[in-house]
């Protein structure tokens, strides 16, 4: 019989109830845990956080433990040392790497978190053979460098739909089939070269734990097997069955014929994309603005890095005034900021979006409120680094352009000339979008 993995649960119960109060998910873990039991035996469920802390009424701290009671997950209250920062994800570190060495049989770690702090716990797991799985919130927020940390990357948001919901592919909202035929070759490959299982509910169950592809979701086939027999047809992969009728047989992609079929696919492919290349200059700059405008919903246009700089600049004033008297509202420090500088009223919506926007990013310290778009800003995270605010401004844009703009190309200058007026950031900028 094949022995199954085991696997060690933890939940940062801090950094899970923000990000949920933060994206509107649901305070429950259910449907995770039956995800995981798909890849073998919880056998240690551990949270760690301070829940009368939480930012949330009795009531639903109340449902809290009872959620974590109900999927038998043994919590560890850790009080916060001061007001700001919480020490969970720290015992959570000690106590992964400690079970790690003490339970060798545990071979599968599985953390729900939205922290990148984590990274070199990750790090460190699979150096000693351990498989991580990671459970984040959503596709917007969650870095790339995060979930490419994981060998498994699942996210809350997923988990909190309806499941007769249809789910869009990850790859792209318009369901690019080249694009998902390009990754099922990777996967192919990627298996072969590493001596894995390439048969086809292997690479189906791989591409879509890793990238949340939904496979119905496409209009040009039926399911994933559909898929496999299309791209034989087109002779970039072999599909050979074991016997007859088999419903799982093996893929393969290393023939010569593959290999010519490939060549000349991924051809037409950069043509296409030659073809329809965005814009340059000027045109490029207003695509980006009008992009950000219409996803923020701004009145104007999106403030130039001079307004930004204005804005920072006044809120520092407005969080040195108001610290004695514990800290300001968001809402109520995006009027007062507005005010302050003489705005017209209709920038006020973009004065808010951009302090909500470097909330999200970690820049402020804060007290959460049951309100999820007015936490208390308490004081910078960073006083008076006006380049790093608004670098983290970008990164946050970049994001939200990387899951969110469909067929608009990326170019790194352009961005930084429409973000800052030069192209200074266009390292910044690539990177953000590569690895964020």
């Amino acid at each position: 019989m094949e022995k199954k993995n085991r696997i060690a649960l933890f939940i940062d119960l801090d950094n899970f109830v923000g990000f949920c109060l933060d994206d509107d998910l649901p305070l429950d873990i259910k449907k995770e845990i039956k995800k995981l039991t798909e890849h073998g035996d919880i056998s240690i469920r551990r949270s760690f956080g301070d829940i009368m802390k939480l930012p949330i009424s009795e009531a639903r701290k109340k449902e809290l433990r009872e959620m974590l009671q109900a999927n038998l997950i043994r919590h560890e209250d850790i009080p916060y040392y001061n007001g700001y920062k919480n020490t969970s994800d720290i015992r959570l570190a000690i106590e992964a790497m400690s079970i790690a060495y003490t339970h060798p049989d545990i071979n599968i770690f599985a953390i729900i978190a939205n922290d990148r702090d984590y990274m070199p716990v990750f790090s460190k797991l699979k150096e000693i053979g351990k498989t991580i799985i990671g459970i984040g919130s959503t596709k917007n927020t969650v870095g790339e460098l995060y979930r490419s940390a994981c060998d498994i990357f699942y996210y809350h948001e997923d988990f909190g739909k309806n499941e007769s919901a249809t789910k869009k592919s990850e790859l792209s909202v318009s369901n690019d089939e080249n694009k998902l035929i390009e990754l099922l070759i990777e996967k192919i490959r990627y298996n072969t070269e590493h001596g894995l299982k390439t048969n086809q509910s292997t690479i189906a169950a791989a591409i879509k734990s890793s990238h949340g592809v939904d496979f119905n979701a496409y209009s040009s086939f039926q399911g994933f097997g559909d898929l496999c027999r299309k791209v034989e047809r087109l002779k970039m992969v072999s599909i050979t069955q074991r016997h007859i009728g088999d419903l799982d047989p093996v893929l393969s992609c290393d023939s010569e014929e593959n290999e010519t079929a490939i060549a000349a696919f991924k051809g037409q492919n950069q043509q296409a994309q030659l073809e329809h290349a965005a814009p340059a200059g000027e045109d490029m700059k207003r695509i980006y603005n009008n992009f950000i405008k219409a996803k923020l919903s701004l009145k104007t246009d999106f403030p130039p890095h001079a307004m930004r700089e204005r804005i920072y600049q006044q809120l520092d004033i407005l969080l040195a005034e108001s610290e004695p008297y514990g800290g300001v509202g968001l809402k109520a420090a995006s009027e007062q900021v507005t005010k302050a500088l003489n705005f017209e009223q209709e920038d006020q919506s973009s004065v808010f979006k951009i302090l909500y926007s470097l909330y999200r990013s970690g820049c402020f310290i804060v007290r959460r409120t049951e309100d999820n778009y007015n936490p208390i800003l308490i004081s910078n995270r960073v006083a008076m680094n006006y380049v790093y605010m608004d670098k983290k401004l970008m990164e946050s844009l970049i994001k939200l352009f990387k899951w969110d703009s469909e067929d608009i190309k990326f170019d790194p200058s352009r961005w930084s000339e429409f973000f800052i007026g030069d192209t200074s950031y266009s390292q910044i900028a690539k990177f953000a979008y590569n690895y964020l």
